[in-house]
C-alpha cells in the first residue's frame, strides 16, 4: 500500500466519492470548485493538502485531509498536524484502510517535526481513540440577548483585510497564557472567511449569505468581547455564524430571541 498526494485525476475520483457525504447541498461541479478554490488561498496553498492510500493497482483504499496548522504547546512554537474528511469507499471498509491511512500521516508529521495531532470526527471518538487520539470535551451554553434600544455604544462595522492583523494580535494576547494555543496570521483568517464566502456564492442563489463584521472601539482598536467573523443566513429565521473571543473557535446558532453557543479551548 503506498501512501500519496492526491492531485489531479485521483483527487477528483475521491471527489466522486465523497460528494454524497459531504456536499452540503452544492452540485458535483461546485463541490469540486469549491474544493479546488481553497488550495488557491495563500494558506490554503500550504497547509491542507489530501492523502490517498493507494493498493497495488492505484486504487483508493481511503482517503483524508491534512491541515498544517500554527500551534504553541507551552513555550514551543511549531505546527500541529490536523487531519479530517477522512474517508474509505465502501467496498474497503472494516478492514482497517482508515487505521493505516491515519497513522502513515502521523508517522509522516512526526518525522516531519509536528508537535501534536489533532482529528476532527463526524463518527464518535471510539474509533481514534484506539489510535491514540484523546476526546476534546466541548461545551454548550445559552447566552439570552436584551435588545436595548437607541444607537449601538461599540461601533459595529463590516470587516476588511486590513483588520486581520489586528485580529491575530487580539487572539495572541488573549491565548497567551493557555498551555496549548492556534497561532493565527492574516492569511488563515482571510483562508477562514474565503471559505465560508466560496461555500455562500456556489451555493443556490438565495440560499446562503455570509457577512464578516468587527466591533471597534477607536481608530483600529479592535477589541470587543465578542467579534463576529462571518456569518451564514438560514433559509428559516435565524442566523448562524462563528464568533471569536480570543479563547478558540466559537459556533454559534442564534435562534430567536437566543443563542446556542458551542465552543472549543479553555480561557
Amino acid at each position: 500500500m503506498e501512501l500519496v498526494l492526491a492531485e489531479g485525476a485521483l483527487l477528483e475520483r475521491i471527489l466522486d466519492s465523497t460528494y454524497p457525504i459531504w456536499n452540503e447541498g452544492l452540485s458535483r461541479q461546485a463541490y469540486g470548485q469549491w474544493n479546488a478554490a481553497q488550495l488557491r488561498t495563500p494558506w490554503g496553498r500550504d497547509h491542507l493538502h489530501r492523502f490517498a492510500l493507494l493498493d497495488e493497482h492505484g486504487g483508493v483504499l481511503a482517503s483524508a485531509k491534512r491541515y498544517r496548522h500554527d500551534v504553541r504547546v507551552g513555550d514551543r512554537n511549531g505546527w500541529m498536524c490536523g487531519i479530517g474528511a477522512v474517508f474509505t469507499p465502501e467496498p474497503h471498509r472494516g478492514r482497517g484502510h482508515a487505521s493505516t491511512l491515519v497513522e502513515r500521516m502521523l508517522e509522516d508529521a512526526s518525522r516531519e517535526g509536528a508537535l501534536v495531532a489533532g482529528l476532527f470526527s463526524e463518527i464518535g471518538t471510539d474509533f481514534y481513540e484506539r489510535l491514540g487520539f484523546s476526546r476534546v470535551p466541548m461545551d454548550e451554553v445559552t447566552v439570552h440577548v436584551t435588545r436595548a434600544k437607541g444607537s449601538p455604544a461599540t461601533l459595529v462595522r463590516a470587516g476588511v483585510d486590513r483588520d486581520y492583523p489586528s485580529i491575530c494580535a487580539l487572539h495572541e494576547t488573549r491565548s497567551r497564557d493557555a498551555m496549548f494555543a492556534m497561532r493565527r496570521d492574516p492569511d488563515a483568517l482571510h483562508y477562514a472567511i474565503t471559505k465560508k464566502r466560496l461555500f455562500a456564492g456556489l451555493s443556490a442563489t438565495g440560499s446562503r449569505q455570509v457577512e464578516f463584521f468587527v466591533a471597534e472601539e477607536g481608530a483600529d482598536n479592535i477589541d470587543a468581547g465578542v467579534t463576529i467573523r462571518f456569518g451564514q443566513r438560514l433559509g428559516s429565521p435565524g442566523f448562524r455564524c462563528q464568533v471569536h473571543d480570543g479563547r478558540g473557535a466559537i459556533f454559534l446558532e442564534q435562534v430567536v430571541p437566543e443563542f446556542r453557543c458551542t465552543y472549543i479551548g479553555h480561557p
